[in-house]
């Protein structure tokens, strides 16, 4: 249980995090979670000129509870937290049953990205997450970005206010190669990109699937609740509202 502010100082291992949970067998599930009264924050305090993120996880499974936020990110992938990475054997699990992911930022994945492995939702909100155009490239996916193969269940809890002028597409939630995202239920809220999906991209051969939840008030120049690419996306809605986006 973490109680009040810690700041991070000085520069961060190989993984570039505040909070490096990566090594097969040598964790148990851990519990991140804040004191009910004094709260917790873990602040990353990261910039351009010293990167890194707030939580890494890789070949275990994290659960994020309540009371809990993760900030102050700045890099190129996960600026709050990066589940997973490239290489064999580096799949990680992500829980966010409660707490806060809010003011990090990447080029992909502002909040999270799910780079390999999978992450589930039940509670807490990704908010005010932002991309920006490392190395004069585009950015995608303010809130939550994820990755070919790797699977998102949004179950509760609000991803909103993410994206921005560096976000070109997917502010709130950007659905890459062959990604699956599944919203039972939960929010996608006044989340912003540039070119298209304010709250959600569904980029080539990515997969959305929606039975529930509310995906409302996001801005994008082009389809901004929902954008599904022409080229083998796959949207499927059996319930849930998508209602007052712009345009």
């Amino acid at each position: 249980m973490i109680s009040g502010t810690i700041t991070a100082s000085g520069s961060f291992g190989s993984n570039k995090s505040m909070v490096d949970v990566s090594g097969a067998g040598n964790y148990p599930p851990i519990i991140l979670k804040g004191d009910p009264v004094q709260k917790g924050v873990l602040n990353a305090a990261r910039s351009v000129a010293n990167e890194g993120r707030a939580l890494y996880v890789a070949n275990n499974k994290v659960t994020l509870g309540d009371n809990l936020t993760l900030t102050g990110g700045y890099t190129v992938w996960g600026g709050g937290v990066l589940v997973g990475t490239a290489g064999s054997a580096s799949e990680g699990e992500f829980v966010m049953a409660g707490g806060e992911i809010s003011g990090n930022t990447a080029q992909n994945g502002g909040g999270v990205m799910v780079y390999k492995g999978s992450m589930t939702m039940t509670g807490g909100i990704i908010q005010n997450n932002v991309n920006t155009d490392y190395s004069n490239a585009s950015g995608a996916g303010g809130g939550v970005y994820v990755n070919d193969y790797t699977t998102f269940t949004l179950s509760g809890g609000t991803i909103s206010g993410n994206g921005g002028v560096k976000t070109d597409s997917g502010g709130g939630v950007y659905i890459n190669g062959r990604g699956l995202f599944t919203m039972t239920s939960g929010d996608i809220l006044n989340n912003t990109s540039q070119q298209q999906g304010g709250g959600v991209q569904v980029a080539p051969y990515g997969e959305f699937t929606m039975s529930g939840g509310t995906i409302s008030g996001n801005t994008s120049a082009e389809k901004g609740g929902v954008y599904v690419s022409q080229y083998g996306a796959v949207f499927n809605q059996t319930g849930g509202t998508i209602s007052g986006n712009t345009p």
